[in-house]
């Protein structure tokens, strides 16, 4: 289908690239939901520290002028109720609980985390990554960034996320933002996906329209 057929059959396909990128995220692995966070100017108009690609240069002024933002996410819901039912069956406390429904998923999108700051803006800023497990006792002192050993408290919708079955999140930082994941499994630390994520954004940003 050529571009004139797209625009006559209303497919605006770059604006869908980005949804496709993050589901395809979670359907070919363990992971179940995918959800881009993206760096944005704290005020408008942005500052004026533009490099010569034409993009904003976060290196050249204050971390405080950049706060990350929702820009989109996808999350298998179906795979969560059929999940938690199998894990639930004869678990008490976990009978009591509920799925990763979309009201707690789609939560997170209120949700805005300061540049630099606490656990989500630290790992964007320092281009870094972290893996969270919900069970203390899965932290190896093998892995490179446990949870438990960190000072800075976890975004508030984790904890409901934990007991509706998740039970690691994991955070890469990419070219625009910062990529946030959730899984029913345990996964480990992966540098190799890790690399290939960011590999991928960084093509992504390649592409006009889909970070316009």
């Amino acid at each position: 289908m050529d571009r004139q057929q797209q625009q006559q059959h209303g497919l605006p396909v770059v604006n869908h690239l980005l949804q496709h990128t993050l589901r395809s995220i979670c359907t070919e692995s363990q992971w179940v939901y995918a959800v881009l966070w993206r760096i944005l100017p704290r005020n408008y108009p942005p500052p004026k520290w533009d490099n010569e690609s034409g993009f904003l240069d976060r290196s050249k002024g204050n971390k405080r002028n950049w706060i990350l933002t929702w820009e989109d996410g996808f999350c298998d819901f179906a795979a969560c109720v059929k999940s938690f039912k199998q894990s639930s069956s004869g678990d008490s406390e976990a009978a009591s609980a509920e799925p990763l429904q979309p009201e707690l998923f789609f939560k997170m999108s209120h949700e805005v985390y300061s540049y630099g700051e606490g656990l989500m803006g630290k790992v964007a800023s320092d281009s870094s990554h972290k893996w969270i497990f919900r069970d203390p006792a899965d932290q190896d002192s093998s892995l490179v960034s446990p949870w438990h050993g960190s000072l800075d408290p976890h975004p508030r919708t984790w904890e409901a996320q934990f007991k509706a079955g998740i039970q690691t999140i994991a955070i890469v930082a990419v070219q625009e933002g910062l990529l946030q994941l959730g899984s029913l499994d345990k996964v480990l630390e992966d540098l190799n996906l890790v690399i290939l994520l960011q590999r991928k954004f960084t093509y992504l940003q390649t592409i006009p329209g889909v970070f316009a």
